[in-house]
């Protein structure tokens, strides 16, 4: 065989075998390294594969199967020993196929009754026995994410959730709160973190009319949602070190999202803009107080 032919395959299985995860499947690699169960509720297993669903919805990222992590864990372990090396200087060993590294723990699952007075009198008069007493059941979940780098190790997004979910009204002392629901929400919150921490919302296009094609669709975005739109500057630098200091970007108003589908979601502007928008602009989440703002009808003046 031509030795020329030779070499140049074994260069390119070289660079192959080089080239980080995320470069080789088009994807970084995301793996959730502990989730702790603080609050002994018994649901660590069933979030942590929520979470594990969510984030492979995106369609942005692949997940490691935890299988596999366990077995990297083990990895990990024996390097710490000595007794495997990692291929990354003063990193340590077992984590090379891994891009993104989740931390979480069950901080909290809170269930609270609230008395509903309108069911409580329905149900005495279709009971026949007077008022009743009916309570809807809240149920909060607290959890505290970190997202991390694991080349790096660079803190990339860190969040504490408080997911609540709520029942009808029950006037037997029933509580019929639906958990799964309450993890999935809490799941999704976690997915959309790491994908807008690592690939934020843009606009993608602007049609003729004004209305603005977004990233990203419904694993992400929902209907109703208001958003603050930012043109990309330069980054601000430490001139002593050369570190990014602030990102200098410039802020144009606000867009609420009018449709979404399962790839891309439609916006429209909901304030003037200091400036028209471009494709590439950065679409950021705001405040409960800043959207409801933003969507207040503006007053008529007085005639």
């Amino acid at each position: 065989m031509n030795q020329a032919f030779i070499a140049f395959a074994a260069a390119s299985a070289w660079l192959t075998a080089s080239m980080p995860a995320w470069a080789q499947a088009g994807k970084p690699i995301v793996a959730i390294y502990q989730m702790d169960d603080l609050a002994k509720s018994g649901q660590a297993e069933t979030f942590s594969a929520m979470i594990e669903t969510a984030i492979s919805q995106t369609q942005k990222f692949r997940v490691m199967e935890r299988s596999r992590m366990a077995k990297l864990l083990s990895e990990q372990g024996k390097a710490r020993s000595g007794l495997v090396t990692s291929n990354s200087p003063r990193r340590t060993g077992g984590f090379e196929g891994v891009d993104y590294l989740i931390y979480g723990s069950i901080t909290s699952i809170t269930v609270q009754k609230k008395q509903d007075m309108a069911a409580s009198l329905l149900g005495g008069v279709l009971s026949g026995k007077g008022n009743s007493s009916c309570a809807a059941t809240l149920a909060v979940l607290g959890a505290d994410i970190k997202i991390t780098d694991s080349d790096t190790g660079e803190v990339r997004y860190v969040t504490r959730i408080d997911q609540e979910a709520k029942s009808g009204a029950s006037c037997d002392g029933s509580t019929n709160v639906d958990v799964s629901a309450l993890l999935r929400g809490a799941a999704d919150s976690i997915a959309t973190g790491l994908v807008t921490a690592v690939y934020p919302v843009q606009v993608a296009a602007i049609q003729p009319d004004g209305t603005m094609i977004l990233n990203y669709g419904s694993s992400s975005l929902f209907q109703g949602q208001v958003l603050k739109l930012f043109q990309k500057g330069e980054p601000i630098l430490d001139p002593a070190t050369g570190a990014v200091l602030a990102s200098n970007d410039f802020e144009l108003g606000m867009i609420v999202v009018t449709d979404v589908t399962p790839q891309i979601s439609r916006a429209r502007a909901v304030t003037p803009f200091a400036a028209a928008p471009t494709i590439g602009a950065i679409a950021r989440p705001v405040s409960d107080a800043e959207a409801k703002a933003a969507l207040k009808p503006a007053r008529k003046g007085r005639r």
